[in-house]
């Protein structure tokens, strides 16, 4: 199969990569950085908690962006969950969107977001024992996310650096909302961590 790249209009589509703690999500971001971003370009990572209760809210300095969302407690472990992601993008020259999601169902949390901010490309690892599938028991969290997301976006899951499954878009989005953090300014580049320098269990993207 031939992977899609940046080409034209297709420059100007949204990216979102849905992240977890698992190696899968290391290799969805990679992948998307290889075949869907370039220098300068923007990704918005997606990371799903399990509440009782549905809501998320992005990262953000920019309060006029995210006026809109029902805050939620971002805790350390979150924002470390993001950090080796953010710090893999800033290497590559691509601006990151972090935005923590919460659910009680994570395929419905992603679709959703897909829906509202008209994604047009979302990228996810294949599950793993380790992953999504721990988090969401007896369900393909991949498989469900192919299965119910807009019909305008294209569904890549990734599985060793590779596609494993596409589930290609079927229609154009259409009368788009104004897309969230489009606009707001740039992520600050990462902070330099000794934790992610010196091989320890937070070393990842090697």
């Amino acid at each position: 199969m031939t992977s899609p790249r940046w080409d034209g209009d297709k420059s100007k589509e949204m990216v979102a990569v849905a992240i977890d703690k698992d190696k899968g999500s290391q290799a969805a971001l990679k992948w998307a950085c290889d075949h869907l971003l370039g220098k300068g370009k923007r990704v918005t990572l997606l990371h799903v908690k399990l509440k009782p209760l549905g809501s998320y809210v992005a990262f953000s300095d920019n309060d006029d962006a995210v006026k809109s969302y029902k805050a939620c407690q971002i805790d350390s472990q979150t924002k470390e969950l993001f950090l080796p992601f953010r710090c893999f993008c800033t290497r590559k020259d691509i601006q990151v969107d972090e935005v923590c999601l919460e659910d009680t169902d994570v395929a419905r949390a992603l679709c959703e977001y897909v829906k509202q901010n008209s994604i047009e490309n979302l990228v996810m690892g294949a599950t793993s024992r380790g992953g999504f599938v721990r988090r969401l028991k007896s369900a393909d969290v991949a498989t469900n996310v192919s299965k119910e997301a807009p019909e305008f976006c294209n569904v890549y899951v990734i599985s060793k650096g590779k596609i494993s499954s596409v589930r290609s878009a079927s229609i154009t989005a259409v009368n788009q909302p104004p897309r969230q953090l489009q606009n707001q300014t740039n992520t600050p580049p990462a902070p330099t961590d000794a934790r992610f320098s010196q091989g320890t269990e937070h070393e990842i993207f090697l």
